[in-house]
């Protein structure tokens, strides 16, 4: 009885997860594609909060992933972190700029049409 309940329910999570995994793809897509239509479907039209969380999520992730592994490696070699962090956190930097700056144009775009 219990095994068949978590079955169940695993299963569940699993399409839920793959749906999910499914339309954040075709969001992304859409966002390279067509922002202005895009954007404005997935704020205003469908309001799908999580979605809306995890495209947000995944363009701030690269300077997640560099901090992180920056601050481990300078734990791991030198014992400290480091104060200066290089070129590459200059060029994630300017990577991430260049989204936020992306997403936020098309962003007002929307808001300003409404």
């Amino acid at each position: 009885m219990i095994k068949k309940r978590i079955k169940k329910i695993s299963e569940l999570i699993f399409l839920i997860i793959v749906r999910q995994v499914w339309k954040l793809l075709c969001n992304l897509y859409n966002i390279i594609e067509q922002p202005f239509l895009a954007l404005k479907k997935l704020i205003i039209k469908d309001r799908d909060k999580s979605q809306m969380f995890l495209v947000a999520v995944i363009m701030i992730t690269p300077a997640i992933f560099y901090i992180s592994a920056r601050i481990f490696w300078d734990n791991y070699k030198y014992g400290f972190v480091l104060s200066s962090v290089g070129r590459v956190f200059l060029v994630i930097s300017i990577i991430e700029i260049i989204i936020f700056g992306y997403l936020s144009f098309w962003i007002w775009k929307i808001f300003k049409k409404r």
